[in-house]
Parts: structure tokens; C-alpha cells; sequence
């Protein structure tokens, strides 16, 4: 008798543990893929979006508080992206995420305290020979930065602080004059 109760203990044991490792492992991905979904729905890929109230940029905004955020879903397969970016004088980062939700690349204002800066977002198979002749001809300089992502879609998401009026305003100045779109 021992035994069976024994048995159902592990075996609800390794239940909840196998349920558990399912939501983390796939749950996460599926309310950022439908979120992606949601924006580009309303916005389009490959634009710059500000994260207002009441919109679909704002679900992927945590902390809205305390940060100013302005987002971009982009799909690579028309072509390589650009993101430019004003960033202003006070705490900023730009974070730019894989389908998966994964961290494809991020960059913050004390990596690079720049006012001013352009990221080309590469697809999963670029021409390495291509990027090299864009980036001589382009005449991009110093504050142009390329990324491969290793992947067609995902997000760009801008934040800059916002917890006060003075910070918010310069946020969304900075986003205001920022932008998203083809190379």
C-alpha cells in the first residue's frame, strides 16, 4: 500500500515538473510571437512605433513608467534594414530580439554615448561581400554599426528613461526623429 501511494507522489511529482519545463519553454515565445503579430497587424513591419497607451507597441513595453519606448517588428526578407536611431542625453538603449525573443544584439548609452547613430540589420544568409561594398560606398562612418541576426524577423525595441516629464519628452523627441526601415 505504501508503494502505490509512493508511485502516484512521483509520478505527480514528474507531472508538475513536466508541465512545468512545457509553459516556460514554449509559452514565453508564443505571446511574443503573437505580440509581433499584433504590431505588425496594426503598424507594419519595418517601422517605428511608439509605444502608446492603448496600442500594440505598449504590450511589448515592460515598465512603462519608468522608460520611453518605441519598437519596430521588421522582416529581413526584402532586403537589409536600417534603424536611426537619435538617441537622447540621458540613460538609452537599443536591443534588437530574435523571433525566439532571444537577444540578437544591445547597445546602450554607455557603450556608445553618441547622439546619433544607424544599425543595419542583415538577414540570416547575407552576402558578406555585399555588406563589405555597402559599407565602403554607403560612406557610413563611425557611427554606423551592422548586425547579422541570424534570422529574418523579429524586434527593435528603443527605451530611453522616462520617469519624469522632462525625461519623457526628451525620450520621444529622440524617437520622434528616429526610424525604421530599408536600406
Amino acid at each position: 500500500m505504501n508503494s502505490s501511494r509512493t508511485f502516484w507522489l512521483i509520478f505527480g511529482l514528474l507531472t508538475a515538473i513536466t508541465v512545468h519545463l512545457a509553459y516556460i519553454l514554449f509559452i514565453p515565445q508564443s505571446q511574443l510571437n503573437d505580440r509581433i503579430a499584433a504590431l505588425t497587424a496594426e503598424a507594419g513591419s519595418n517601422r517605428l512605433v511608439m509605444a502608446a497607451d492603448d496600442t500594440a507597441a505598449a504590450a511589448l513595453a515592460s515598465h512603462r513608467g519608468e522608460l520611453a519606448y518605441a519598437v519596430c517588428a521588421f522582416d529581413l526578407s526584402g532586403g537589409p534594414l536600417e534603424i536611426k536611431a537619435r538617441v537622447p542625453d540621458q540613460y538609452w538603449s537599443i536591443e534588437v530580439y530574435g523571433p525566439r525573443g532571444n537577444t540578437i544584439y544591445a547597445l546602450n548609452d554607455t557603450q556608445a554615448p553618441r547622439q546619433r547613430l544607424s544599425i543595419f540589420l542583415h538577414d540570416e544568409n547575407p552576402d558578406p561581400q555585399a555588406i563589405v561594398e555597402a559599407a565602403k560606398s554607403g560612406n557610413r562612418g563611425l557611427n554606423a554599426i551592422t548586425v547579422l541576426t541570424g534570422a529574418t524577423t523579429g524586434i527593435a525595441v528603443l527605451r530611453s528613461a522616462g520617469a519624469n516629464l522632462l525625461e519623457r519628452r526628451r525620450a520621444l523627441d529622440a524617437f520622434n526623429a528616429s526610424s525604421c526601415g530599408p536600406a
